[in-house]
């Protein structure tokens, strides 16, 4: 009888539990709670989607990014709790949200909070065209030019696993942002020579660029011109699908050119963008020489 009463204890302790971490999943602010996020780190981005939520956050002291997935699908379940971390040379300070903005969260989702406001399908945050974007930099010298999409969920550091390696597919320290709108936006990051093993990156998000410095894992440079750009955008018009919901576009020196690089998810499920490492039959993968010259000289 004693042992029927313990078990019986511990089930109904269960079902508390569960049930307070359910309700407290059902407003912003609960959720924010739960997934313990520490003082020093500064609240950037929230994602709500059906029984889950994200939170990115940035910490100027240790300059790291985070992605914090927090979400449940039911009472009778455990809540589900996920990290992921990226090093960064970008200053994401800029996008500091005050966390009072929580009590503001919509009730359609997905919804997203970015740059001070809340955005959903009928209200998306407006992302500057990358055509606008690029042709600031027409016949300009750069190491490295990607545009990036996200169709849910906030992204950072994500690889292409392959056997034993490990290829990236997103842009590590960038965060990602779903554009929520039916026509697809995108992201664009510049990366500009500042030396010879150094680079000034630039961020451009709807109304906020972000821009950072440091060592690069990408080496020579191109000047950018107008074939190159339509290459781009061509790209980002054909090559998606109703199924992608992540690509990057890319162009960096694959000597003696610069190449031109697409990889798309084509596969959805609710935490994907939590994923350290996606198998390759997720994904589609291409890459092409364009007719740009890379230079190997010191910029």
């Amino acid at each position: 009888m004693r042992r029927m009463a313990v078990g019986l204890l511990v089930l109904l302790s269960f079902f508390a539990y569960n049930a307070y971490t359910y309700h407290q999943l059902s407003s912003a602010e609960g959720a924010y709670k739960l997934a313990e996020i520490s003082s020093g780190e500064k609240l950037i981005a929230v994602y709500h989607d059906e029984n889950f939520w994200q939170f990115a956050t940035y910490n100027p002291q240790s300059q790291e990014l985070k992605v914090y997935y927090i979400g449940q699908n039911s009472p009778l379940f455990f809540r589900t709790k996920k990290t992921k971390t990226a090093r960064t040379q970008l200053n994401y300070s800029p996008l500091a949200l005050d966390v009072k903005l929580l009590e503001k969260v919509p009730k359609e989702t997905p919804a997203l909070l970015f740059a001070g406001k809340w955005h959903t399908r009928e209200n998306p945050s407006k992302f500057p065209t990358v055509e606008q974007i690029l042709k600031q930099y027409d016949n300009k010298t750069i190491r490295r030019v990607a545009i990036l999409y996200a169709k849910k969920e906030l992204w950072i550091k994500t690889y292409l696993h392959v056997d034993s390696h490990a290829y990236e597919i997103g842009t590590e320290d960038v965060l990602v942002i779903p554009s929520l709108s039916d026509k697809p936006s995108f992201i664009p990051v510049i990366e500009i020579p500042n030396g010879e093993h150094t680079s000034i990156l630039a961020v451009y998000y709807s109304d906020v660029t972000i821009t950072g410095s440091g060592k690069t894992f990408y080496h020579g440079s191109f000047k950018l011109n107008g074939q190159l750009i339509e290459a781009i955008l061509n790209v980002s018009t054909h090559h998606l699908t109703n199924n992608t919901s992540f690509a990057k576009i890319e162009s960096y020196c694959f000597f003696p050119n610069a190449g031109l690089n697409w990889v798309s998810v084509e596969k959805y499920f609710k935490g994907i963008s939590m994923k350290e490492r996606l198998p390759a039959w997720y994904l589609n993968r291409k890459t092409e020489d364009t007719p740009l010259k890379c230079n190997k000289q010191r910029t």
